[in-house]
């Protein structure tokens, strides 16, 4: 897509009327995809496209005095408890809840210094999530070396992969488009100045 340039999920794009040349010839392969390519990318930046993250679902196993420390763990990371019971015939308590991939690194250390080594985790992708935040929102400030609050996320892993992959850190449509169609778009009350 044209965010990060990574597939897209759960997105179905309808071609509804296509004019094509009546010469085989201008109707090449090579002149047809890049033009459909820059209506689809087009149509998707136009529709508030959102990023996906990897989710771990985690099964921790845990005395009854350390579920409030776990609660504070995975709240830290972003993470979150969906379930928690005692288990059956022992003092062991077993934890049940969500954690985002990216949060994961080092999770398993932080739990057992938290928990004096008493917590023991199991983690395995489960789905994918919505990064909170948007995008491609300009107004979002980035700065080196700081931790970005929750709603610029989606803003910092599209700058932060884009950069990774040598594209340029901000996405825009007016490459995508034409100018008669931005100014198209306009008149028609489109949100694309916040693109441009």
């Amino acid at each position: 897509g044209p965010l990060c340039d990574e597939p897209i999920r759960n997105t179905k794009f309808k071609i509804l009327h296509a004019s094509m040349a009546n010469e085989p010839i201008h109707r090449a392969g090579g002149q047809i995809i890049p033009t459909s390519r820059r209506v689809v990318y087009s149509s998707f930046l136009t529709a508030t496209p959102r990023l996906l993250e990897p989710m771990f679902a985690l099964e921790i196993q845990c005395p009854a005095d350390t579920v409030s420390t776990l609660y504070q763990v995975l709240t830290r990371r972003r993470g979150h408890i969906t379930h928690d019971a005692p288990k059956a015939g022992s003092p062991m308590y077993t934890v049940r809840g969500f954690l985002p991939v990216i949060e994961s690194f080092g999770f398993e250390t932080d739990l057992r210094v938290f928990t004096q080594g008493h917590a023991f985790c199991t983690q395995a992708f489960d789905h994918w999530a919505l990064v909170p935040g948007d995008p491609l929102d300009t107004t979002i400030i980035l700065r080196p070396l700081e931790p970005s609050p929750v709603q610029a996320l989606a803003r910092e892993f599209m700058v932060k992969t884009r950069r990774r992959k040598g594209l340029s850190e901000e996405v825009n449509v007016s490459k995508f488009f034409d100018d008669p169609m931005l100014h198209e778009l306009a008149k028609h009350d489109m949100n694309v100045e916040n693109l441009m």
